[in-house]
């Protein structure tokens, strides 16, 4: 007897950039095909499905919903607005909804209704499951990001080097860059952002905004960091991870940078988000504090004159965090596909 008939929204890797949503959507794919489930269709986060028909018949033709929250539900936006109105939709009014994997902040009361619509209600923070479970008026479990769960990756016997990578805000990835160009002169530094490009394009843009953007990117990125080392793009999410188990400090600004590094057992310095994401992160696996360091103190005598090695009870905190968050997404993916 077939399984289930799964629709992922919010589908984050359909364009194959940022490393850590590819890990991300291939383990909730893994997780759903290994117990019985069927994917019968994949939405971008992108893309406005309310009003695209493709999408709307993949949705009336499915048994479930699964929504990977992922980063995107905070302050209210536009994006993550879309999502919730899944839940009062006319082509879903049968349908299993389930929101996983999600940051959760911000969010105004009247999306109350909508979030209470949906059978499962997984956070991927201590703080979002609070602010779910006050809205829906339910205890919604957390566990770590998906990206996680999977288990430690065996680190390189031999480490050397400092990767720094970027950010999703601008000005945290000009200092990350200037950084770089001050270290590399007495230590051995890659600049390896987290993407496999300098900008996502959105294919449901017509293709003259589309190209007016990009250029419009690539200028902005050029005037901003003249001088300044130009970063490495990686093809692919095993590569960055490869090159990330041999060095022996990363530095980032990206929650799955540090989620990475929490895996491969590397030790890290971080900077703070366009969310309160890493600072859950942070709070949730028990992660020494000082790793977290505004922008204006990320200076190289920081970087070159602290020892950023992880402590026992770091190392602890970190292999406890990495079970719990692999237990907590078996039993997860057990429930959907019931």
């Amino acid at each position: 007897m077939a399984g289930k008939h799964f629709v992922l929204m919010n589908h984050t890797n359909l364009q194959g950039y940022h490393f850590g949503c590819a890990r991300v959507m291939r383990i909730i794919e893994e997780g759903l095909l290994s117990r019985g489930g069927v994917i019968a269709g994949r939405i971008d986060g992108r893309l406005d499905w309310r009003n695209d028909s493709a999408a709307l018949r993949l949705l009336a033709d499915c048994d479930a919903i699964v929504i990977n929250g992922e980063g995107t539900l905070h302050h209210g936006r536009k994006r993550a607005r879309w999502l919730m109105e899944v839940a009062t939709h006319e082509v879903t009014r049968d349908k299993e909804l389930s929101l996983i994997n999600a940051l959760y902040q911000e969010n105004p009361d009247s999306w109350a209704p909508m979030l209470a619509r949906f059978r499962h209600l997984y956070a991927r923070d201590k703080r979002s499951a609070t602010e779910m479970s006050r809205q829906a008026e339910r205890d919604v479990e957390h566990l770590g990001d998906l990206s996680t769960s999977a288990g430690a990756i065996e680190p390189a016997g031999l480490r050397r080097g400092i990767m720094i990578g970027d950010s999703v805000r601008s000005s945290a990835s000009m200092r990350l860059a200037k950084l770089a160009q001050t270290l590399a002169r007495s230590e051995t530094v890659e600049l390896i952002p987290l993407t496999t490009a300098l900008h996502e394009h959105n294919p449901y843009r017509n293709i003259l905004s589309r190209t007016l953007r990009r250029h419009v990117a690539l200028l902005r990125h050029a005037v901003l960091q003249r001088g300044l080392p130009r970063p490495r793009h990686l093809n692919s999410e095993a590569e960055y991870l490869e090159r990330l188990r041999h060095a022996r400090l990363s530095i980032t600004g990206r929650f799955h940078g540090i989620c990475f590094n929490l895996v491969t057992a590397t030790p890290f310095v971080a900077v703070s988000s366009n969310s309160w994401k890493i600072e859950a992160l942070f709070e949730d696996a028990r992660l020494d504090p000082r790793r977290l360091i505004a922008q204006e103190s990320l200076t190289p005598e920081r970087i070159l004159n602290e020892d950023w090695s992880f402590s026992d009870t770091e190392r602890a905190n970190i292999s406890a965090f990495i079970e719990r968050t692999g237990k907590g997404a078996a039993r997860m993916f057990d429930a959907l596909t019931s």
